[in-house]
């Protein structure tokens, strides 16, 4: 009796940055594609920072160089922060390895079928640019972007940057391109003056419907969970706000994945574990996107914040599911905008429809194969 050999798909995404979110779209795609009977896996890299400046690469590259940055982040964030910080690493770096979700560096992987950029903002040019995030030089001709964003990054930008040719390029050597927002379509468009599908991210692709309803309730009750980069929402303006509206409420601050020393709780949680934390929270506030998209597969009740980096994108996000009401900007209306109750019944009607219509297009890619 034969046997069909499952296809090897690599993934081309922001694997080892310090975020959940980045993890669960990850593991999202690699596990719907298993289900299609493909074997798939982040491929390593090295990222580009140049456009950060020469001084700032230190950061990532880890060596003496590098001693100053982290010295003086421990005497500007703290031990705690610190301490916090190291364990997340770790936890996240465990989750890697048991979710089996990393596989070789890139030009170390000849026997691939094809390789899938995204999701995430993997079309983003302010760090650098880094060439496998456009289809260059990696190990096959079957390159296809599934659900790639620009994030900050505008046409206009690209031509500041003078990276036309080089996004150009790579971008209209993919053999099926799908986007994430309405910017990225736009960008694609006036690069290769073709519509690029707007897809969904993959954590709403597969929508880890089977984990949250086998997982448990953390320890922590009555919470209002708090999900912000380390660097946001720790304003004496924001953090007043913030207490007052918890307060009002009868709840707690919790923190899982971020560290805010004047929550009551910060919580270190593997990427999936976080799940469980926004299902049981009595009420969600955050200014991230995955946060956000964490929320909608929970059914948590939430409020988000926009900024001038991000608006655009969360905004985008929101409307497609008629949650734009969801958005503040001043804190004054935190309140207002978390008090009404979600329709989570239509809500999920349109996280189905659009999931079905965005495994088409995957599908679409996978028969080019």
């Amino acid at each position: 009796m034969g046997f069909v050999l499952m296809k090897k798909i690599g993934i081309i995404t922001h694997y080892d940055v310090h975020n959940h979110g980045a993890l669960l779209q990850l593991t999202a795609l690699t596990r719907v594609l298993a289900m299609h009977g493909v074997e798939a896996k982040a491929l390593r890299f090295d990222k580009n920072y140049d456009f950060m400046g020469h001084a700032l690469k230190a950061k990532y590259d880890v060596s003496i160089k590098s001693l100053g940055i982290y010295l003086r982040y421990l005497k500007d964030k703290g031990f705690g922060c610190t301490k916090y910080n190291y364990q997340k690493r770790k936890t996240l770096n465990r989750f890697k390895v048991s979710a089996g979700i990393i596989g070789d560096y890139y030009s170390e992987s000849p026997l691939l079928d094809a390789v899938i950029v995204g999701s995430d903002e993997v079309f983003a040019l302010h760090t650098g640019p880094t060439p496998v995030f456009f289809g260059h030089c990696l190990p096959t001709d079957n390159v296809f972007s599934y659900a790639g964003s620009f994030g900050p990054t505008t046409y206009a930008d690209i031509c500041n940057f003078h990276s036309t040719a080089f996004v150009k390029s790579g971008i209209e050597a993919m053999k099926y391109v799908t986007v994430r927002d309405a910017n990225s379509a736009s960008v694609v468009r006036q690069l290769i003056d073709n519509e690029p599908p707007i897809v969904v991210d993959p954590v709403l692709l597969y929508g880890y419907k089977k984990e949250i309803s086998e997982m448990g309730s953390p320890s922590y009750k009555n919470y209002l969970l708090v999900y912000a980069y380390d660097n946001r929402m720790n304003s004496k303006e924001e953090v007043d706000a913030i207490r007052k509206y918890a307060s009002s409420r009868g709840l707690k601050t919790l923190s899982p994945g971020f560290y805010h020393d004047w929550c009551d709780y910060n919580v270190n949680v593997d990427p999936i574990t976080l799940l469980s934390y926004f299902k049981n929270a009595e009420e969600v506030l955050t200014d991230t996107f995955h946060g956000s998209v964490m929320s909608l597969i929970t059914g948590a009740k939430l409020a988000v914040k926009t900024r001038e980096s991000n608006h655009f994108k969360l905004r985008n996000l929101l409307l497609e599911y008629g949650l734009e009401d969801r958005i503040f900007q001043a804190w004054e209306d935190l309140d207002s905008v978390m008090s009404p109750n979600i329709d989570y019944d239509r809500v999920n009607v349109e996280i189905e429809r659009r999931r079905a219509d965005s495994m088409i297009h995957l599908d679409k890619m996978l028969q080019m194969i």
